[in-house]
């Protein structure tokens, strides 16, 4: 009777740990491997802001990166210009997961760099991404002063991009594989500059 029952044990413990293992593995089917993510967020394809982000799995359902890996995308130097200021767990509030860094020149004090990256995963982040989407969505030009606004596909992205020339201001907003949102703000550059700035950061590559 005693090997019976424990026959029986050993059985139920082995269905158990099968359930458990279905279930994790469920649940890690949802998690990107780091390296896939970094991997994939530094390869820009001509997709036209149409690219889908997942094989199967909702936006909403996805699990967000870590702030680790995410801060690992900001550089610490880009160009002529180092990071003074590195920020992340600032949106966990609102269930969002980023990183905000803040750049200045090595010589030229006036011109600095704001970056901050979103991760649209998750219930919150994919309300972010549907809500830029409709942002970029149509092609936009408007001139108001000294004010110049531009909506428009750059090189496979929707792009949103805006410059004041008296305040010596401009920023460039978009989506990177319909999921990381990108907003890069230039003090005292212009477009063009932030543009280079971007794709030296590895940001945006052409």
């Amino acid at each position: 009777m005693k090997r019976y029952f424990l026959w029986g044990l050993l059985i139920f413990s082995a269905l158990c740990w099968g359930t458990a293992c279905q279930r994790t593995e469920r649940f890690m089917d949802r998690i990107e491997p780091p390296v896939k993510v970094i991997n994939e967020s530094q390869s820009r394809r001509d997709s036209g802001g149409n690219q889908t982000v997942t094989e199967g799995i909702p936006l909403e359902e996805k699990i967000p990166i870590s702030k680790e890996v995410l801060k690992s995308w900001v550089p610490e130097t880009v160009g002529d210009y180092y990071r003074i200021q590195l920020l992340s767990g600032h949106r966990e509030d609102s269930g969002i997961v980023s990183v905000l860094a803040e750049y200045q020149h090595r010589e030229l004090r006036d011109l600095g760099v704001k970056v901050e990256i979103m991760d649209g995963a998750g219930q919150n982040g994919s309300i972010l991404i549907q809500a830029a989407k409709d942002r970029l969505k149509l092609d936009i030009e408007e001139n108001k002063g000294d004010k110049q606004t531009r909506i428009y596909l750059r090189e496979g992205l929707r792009v949103r991009e805006s410059e004041n020339k008296s305040q010596q201001f401009s920023e460039i907003e978009f989506l990177d594989q319909n999921r990381y949102l990108f907003q890069i703000k230039g003090f005292g550059l212009s477009l063009s500059q932030l543009w280079d700035f971007s794709s030296n950061a590895s940001f945006h590559q052409p």
